[in-house]
């Protein structure tokens, strides 16, 4: 007799936001599906599509009615099933958890903000799944659960004795918050979430039951041979070569092997990163982009008739036999750098802790397969030294410095690059491109510490001037020492506050909670200690502390008075101070001491040791007209009674001091009959529609997209209806 069999309905798939996706649900894991494999490439990409999507169309003004109106962001697809009303996922697990680890980091970063709170409440419940019972969350895996509520609660969390699978989960909530550019934490978070709840979407796919969740996951996953994009590309470059065919697979499978033992996505990279640098200029469209990032060999099919004009049999395979099989064995050194500190190459691997993604472009472009191994490092040094002043320079002013804003900033230098044959010809491109980066050095006495925007970057930044410093002093102390993570997952060195919190504690009377808090949160009032050592510190007053400090690296042992006596290490010191010419700038606390004054006082010597760092010289680059950390200020003699006559310039930072001008001061500009609006910040940089800029001259050109603009001339304040030139000619009138 026939079994009776009961039909299964057809599998059902729709759009879903990740709201929706995790609004009032528990996914479950069954035992088919891996575990989780997603490691910090899988993870910037995520962050890094999401922010650049988000990035094109965000305008500062814009409410959520103007969110509501973006365009989308696709996330792929999901395969779900349930079994007695439970949710389980056969397919997609990566994502989710992945995305449930951003949510966390948003939430995280929400409650530290007045503005966020309601939008915290609502992200807590997502991440429980709509759930309010403790211990509960969206993705339901038992042994992930304790990690999910440290992250969840800012506590510690112990990976020494974890899984693979719960290390990287871990890992990958520090990768979340390290790929995050800061205006999006700072400036853009509640029009962000927003957008990542309502406007980035899913197709899920529901199966029937768990057999055909198993199946569909198989056919998606497992069955059939793909050809990857690099067979594609194999197979047109090699399709009509002229060499012995089985020598050029062999060598193509030894390159490959080669980059895939440092990086298993290293080959793709490899290919796309010499496409762009050689062609850049081929074709700039999105589709073309996209194509040469996804599809490298329908790229070159598009374009052959242009690579190679009069094309002759066998001209695709001098791609590989020209340029990637002689280059492919110096970039893997680079690849290897990345990840592992080598002297001479170090800004490479301070470039990658920073989030620079796709850093060598400029590298390959400037490459020759003639090139010998040490004119090739070479290159590769100055590239990624003028990369890394790249992100000091946009940190210190706020701005962000992933691989999209270095994309931008240095494509419109891959033609000259590719030109400069020379080391010294590429020095000169260098050089004149960064000319402008070192007016943001003027914004270390005001740059602010902010643990949810900026921690990243001022960790790295007091890591190198400590770094630089112990160097000099013979202490011999390395800045990716000072920055790597412990094999606990915790930070080996902290941001320390030489100020507690209590105002009371100094200029008691003169400073209220407010001005206290701006004050001793300046970058000036930071140094670097050693974890457990920082803690252990808690909220003493400084003059306490002056004791434990000079134990500790020579940045935080200088505010000891007790570092400037005698004794081999303290000559040392002093030794190498007085080469550099910082002796007049290392000043030791006096308790009692104005904490504003002191503060300032560090923030001139700090200034000071960045540009030692980082100048052209130090670099490899030959900056026109020589060195200059001033912006476009007009320079201005003051005399003082009993000595000489001495200039500086004027800048916003001094009319705002002096009551000249107030924070949030309006500007206006107008040219051609079009109007363009500023506001001048607290800080002294003016902010416009197209950014942050340290200087009037900046921002004018920056609005008006020219290559030259008086911004003194061009910005009048709205409130006195005078430019600020007249303004600052009064301020520098003698009395």
């Amino acid at each position: 007799m026939r079994t009776e069999r009961i039909k299964k309905p057809l599998v059902r798939s729709g759009g879903i936001t990740v709201r929706d996706l995790f609004n009032g649900r528990i996914y479950r894991l069954d035992s088919f599906q891996r575990s989780y494999a997603w490691e910090k490439p899988q993870i910037e990409k995520l962050v890094n599509d999401l922010a650049e999507k988000f990035q094109r169309q965000w305008d500062p003004t814009d409410n959520y009615d103007d969110v509501d109106a973006y365009d989308p962001y696709f996330l792929g697809s999901v395969i779900t099933y349930r079994i007695d009303g439970q949710i389980y996922l056969a397919d997609g697990q990566q994502r989710v958890i992945s995305l449930l680890l951003l949510l966390i980091q948003l939430y995280r970063a929400a409650q530290r903000r007045d503005d966020t709170a309601d939008l915290g409440a609502g992200l807590r419940m997502l991440i429980r799944g709509g759930q309010s019972r403790e211990g509960i969350f969206a993705v339901y895996v038992e042994s992930y659960e304790p990690c999910f509520t440290a992250l969840l609660n800012g506590r510690e969390f112990s990976i020494d004795a974890g899984a693979p699978d719960l290390r990287r989960v871990w890992n990958a909530s520090e990768y979340v918050l390290d790929a995050f550019p800061p205006v999006i934490i700072d400036r853009a978070l509640p029009d962000f979430i927003h957008w990542l709840l309502h406007r980035v979407c899913l197709v899920e796919m529901e199966a029937a039951d768990r057999t055909e969740g198993n199946e569909m996951f198989s056919t998606i996953n497992d069955r059939g041979v793909r050809l990857t994009p690099l067979d594609h590309l194999k197979n047109y470059l090699f399709t009509d070569a002229r060499d012995d065919q089985d020598k050029l697979d062999h060598r193509w499978r030894s390159m490959v092997t080669v980059l895939e033992a440092v990086d298993r996505n290293g080959p793709l990279e490899f290919v796309r990163a010499v496409l762009h640098a050689r062609y850049f200029d081929l074709d700039r469209s999105a589709e073309s982009a996209r194509a040469l990032e996804e599809t490298p060999h329908e790229w070159l099919l598009t374009h052959e008739k242009a690579l190679w004009p009069g094309q002759k049999k066998g001209a695709p395979a001098t791609l590989f036999t020209e340029w990637l099989d002689p280059l492919h064995g110096p970039y893997t050194d680079l690849l290897r750098a990345a990840g592992e500190y080598r002297e001479g190459l170090e800004a490479i691997w301070f470039n990658a802790r920073n989030g620079v993604t796709r850093q060598f472009d400029l590298t390959l472009a400037a490459a020759r397969p003639e090139d010998s191994d040490s004119t090739f490092r070479a290159k590769a040094r100055l590239v990624a030294r003028f990369v890394d002043l790249f992100v000091v320079s946009r940190g210190l002013s706020g701005r962000p410095y992933g691989g999209p804003e270095l994309a931008e900033e240095t494509g419109p230098l891959l033609p000259q690059v590719r030109e400069s044959r020379t080391l010294e010809s590429l020095s000169r491109v260098l050089g004149a491109a960064a000319a402008g980066w070192y007016d943001s050095f003027g914004d270390i006495p005001v740059l602010q510490y902010r643990e949810g925007a900026n921690r990243h970057f001022v960790l790295y930044f007091l890591a190198r001037l400590t770094a630089w410093l112990d160097k000099g002093a013979e202490r011999h102390e390395r800045a990716d020492r000072l920055l790597r993570l412990r094999e606990d997952g915790r930070r080996p060195y902290e941001i320390e506050h030489l100020f507690t919190k209590k105002s009371g504690v100094y200029d008691s009377g003169i400073l209220t909670e407010e001005e206290f808090r701006q004050i001793r949160g300046k970058l000036g009032g930071l140094v670097l200690l050693d974890g457990e050592e920082n803690a252990s510190l808690g909220g003493k007053p400084l003059a306490e502390k002056l004791v434990d400090y000079a134990r500790f690296n020579w940045l935080a042992a200088s505010i000891s008075p007790g570092s400037y006596g005698k004794g081999r290490a303290n000559v040392k010191f002093r030794r190498f101070i007085q080469a550099e010419q910082l002796q007049d700038l290392f000043t030791p606390y006096q308790a009692g001491s104005p904490v504003g004054a002191y503060i300032d006082s560090r923030a001139k010597l700090y200034r000071t040791m960045a540009e030692h760092i980082w100048r052209p010289e130090e670099l490899g680059l030959t900056v026109p007209g020589g060195f200059s950390g001033l912006d476009d200020a007009k320079p201005v003699e003051r005399v003082e009674k009993g000595k000489t006559r001495t200039k500086h310039p004027t800048s916003i930072a001094d009319l705002l001091n002096a009551g000249v001008l107030v924070p949030d001061e309006g500007l206006v500009g107008r040219r051609g009959g079009t109007e363009f609006k500023a506001t001048i910040l607290a800080s002294g940089r003016i902010r416009t529609s197209s950014g942050v800029f340290g200087s009037p001259t900046g921002a004018a050109k920056a609005v008006r997209n020219a290559q030259s603009e008086n911004g003194w001339t061009f910005w009048t304040v709205t409130r006195k209806n005078q430019t600020l030139d007249t303004l600052r000619q009064r301020y520098q009138a003698p009395s």
